[in-house]
């Protein structure tokens, strides 16, 4: 968009003149996908249980195995109970604030930019309790979705100006998906998100990279280290097809969002839960793994072309990110690589970067002139790969 036309488009953008999508307008879950998830949240169910006993018996590191430093005090050790009702699974979205940002108020608890709202106290309601049926009128009721999106229109106008129509990230309308309607697609502070990951790995010359491994090796896998509810895994999948496997490792208390928002939007075809002395199927679409299982299962996820973390390396210990960082040099491919978007932010935040450059000695800071992107993410690699480190900005002059 030239300058002249994006200065005149903030001028005249006041949230009125948004088109919005709200919670009514979202597909809901047919009862077959609802009964469809039952045995899926059981497994995770045993996965959450049995977590400790499993740990023990395999003289596993509890420092490691379990949610620490931030995710300590927000994970339960025991006790967890999953939800099954159909409406929590329904409105999955509305309790998955990964960022930070809670979608069932479109704002942030830490930092409101709506305050005295009450949502504080709604988030507490629906977290201590079910999705309540008349949630849709609820919600409008007392929230005004382009009123509070209005200011993210110019920015996601800059996130996609200079990208390929192939890779603008699309969500899924479903799970209580909320946000402003633009170009078509559905924009609020997670898809957008979403979106800079994409212009990072667009930039970083990621994808690309990917699509010569495919065409090498008829497909690609990616391993992400907390995938949270699963919104870069359904992007990417989206852009690569058949062409790319997932592999997505977490807690089984965070596992249990990925898993059913990509089951469910992917109708359940090629997605697994690996489950204690299962087996990694051969072919697959989304592989979901509890963070403990990846010792008893290393030697079969792998090799894999992109390892990926975003946002929660800062959050666990020194002792779980050095582990990570090993597992995906022992994981991948020699011309694999790392793609991860951290920094430290806040006082009891892990220096990510300094643990992972002890692991990869080749390190490249994403930037790029056409594809915006966030400046705290990187690419490593064990090895110098030309495609990768030879071009510092490889969203540019692309062809298509």
């Amino acid at each position: 968009m030239p300058i002249k036309n994006f200065l005149s488009y903030l001028t005249r953008t006041r949230a009125a003149d948004l088109r919005v999508h709200t919670l009514k307008a979202n597909y809901n879950l047919t009862a077959e996908q609802h009964a469809r998830c039952l045995p899926l949240v059981a497994g995770i169910q045993r996965l959450y249980d049995n977590a400790t006993a499993y740990i023990d018996q395999r003289g596993l590191d509890r420092a490691v195995a379990l949610a620490a430093n931030e995710w300590a005090d927000l994970v339960p050790v025991a006790e967890l109970k999953f939800r099954t009702s159909y409406n929590d699974i329904n409105y999955l979205r509305l309790g998955a604030p990964f960022i930070g940002y809670y979608l069932m108020i479109l704002d942030r608890l830490d930092r409101r930019r709506f305050p005295g709202d009450g949502g504080e106290d709604l988030v507490k309601e629906l977290a201590s309790g079910s999705i309540p049926d008349d949630i849709v009128e609820i919600h409008a009721k007392r929230f005004n979705v382009a009123e509070r999106l209005a200011h993210l229109a110019s920015e996601y106008e800059r996130f996609v100006e200079n990208v390929p129509n192939r890779y603008i990230v699309a969500a899924p309308r479903m799970f209580g998906e909320m946000g402003l309607e633009m170009s078509g697609v559905v924009v609020n502070p997670d898809t957008s998100m979403c979106q800079s990951r994409i212009n990072g790995l667009l930039a970083g010359g990621v994808i690309d990279k990917l699509w010569s491994d495919i065409a090498r090796r008829g497909r690609a896998r990616i391993l992400e280290v907390g995938p949270g509810y699963g919104a870069l895994a359904y992007a990417l999948k989206s852009i690569f097809k058949d062409k790319l496997e997932c592999i997505c490792v977490d807690l089984p208390s965070s596992l249990y969002y990925s898993a059913l928002y990509l089951s469910v939007s992917r109708d359940g075809d090629g997605c697994h839960l690996l489950e204690p002395d299962g087996k990694v199927p051969e072919r697959f679409d989304h592989l979901f793994v509890a963070n403990y299982l990846l010792d008893e299962f290393a030697e079969s996820l792998g090799p894999i072309d992109l390892a990926v973390n975003t946002m929660s390396f800062p959050e666990m210990s020194k002792a779980q990110v050095s582990f990570y960082a090993e597992m995906f040099r022992r994981l991948l491919r020699p011309d694999g690589v790392v793609f991860d978007e951290n920094g430290v932010f806040l006082p009891h935040h892990v220096d990510s970067d300094a643990i992972l450059a002890a692991v990869f000695p080749y390190h490249k800071r994403v930037a790029s002139i056409l594809a915006i992107d966030r400046n705290w993410q990187s690419v490593w690699s064990t090895r110098y790969i030309g495609e990768i480190f030879d071009r510092s900005d490889a969203a540019l002059n692309r062809s298509d």
